[in-house]
């Protein structure tokens, strides 16, 4: 399972890459955060399950229209909010994503609440089946946050050469 700083870095590459003439940082802050947001269910265990409408597609689609109207208040949906919802969106998709490349988990409820089937990618590179922590946060840094990483300082230089 990813970390919420590998998931809020991936948000923050995703914000970078995708905005030209919106305040950047706001929505790239906003992209980490949304990124990280599915986890919340930890929080409210034992009233909501591990892995299910918080990394669903519903749940990406309702925070991915009302997230941009509290992150950039003055910008009309026709002016580049549709653009923000769509990073947001994505930026919260890819939570679910990513732990869904772990191997160890019971897999990821992606259509709740319609459907309790929980979903694995074929490729689940992440976990380790010993249950090493350290192992684990080994793979997370080599096959999400360090390319996250260079994602985001690739954007930050891009947007400087500009």
């Amino acid at each position: 399972m990813p970390t919420p700083i590998s998931h809020a870095t991936v948000g923050y590459a995703l914000g970078i890459w995708t905005q030209r003439d919106v305040p950047l940082r706001r929505v790239c802050l906003a992209a980490a955060a949304c990124a990280a947001l599915p986890d919340i269910d930890l929080l409210l265990s034992p009233f909501i399950e591990h892995r299910a409408i918080t990394h669903s597609l519903t749940f990406a689609f309702v925070i991915a229209l009302l997230a941009p109207v509290l992150v950039l208040p003055g910008i009309k949906w026709r002016e580049g909010r549709w653009r923000i919802a769509a990073v947001l969106g994505i930026a919260i998709l890819s939570h679910g994503f990513l732990d869904a490349l772990s191997q160890y988990s019971y897999g990821i409820e992606f259509f709740a609440p319609f459907s309790a089937q929980r979903y694995r990618f074929l490729w689940t590179p992440l976990g380790d089946s010993a249950g090493r922590l350290s192992r684990q946060l080994l793979q997370e840094t080599v096959v999400v946050f360090v390319p996250a990483l260079l994602l985001v300082w690739l954007g930050l230089r891009t947007r400087q050469s500009r």
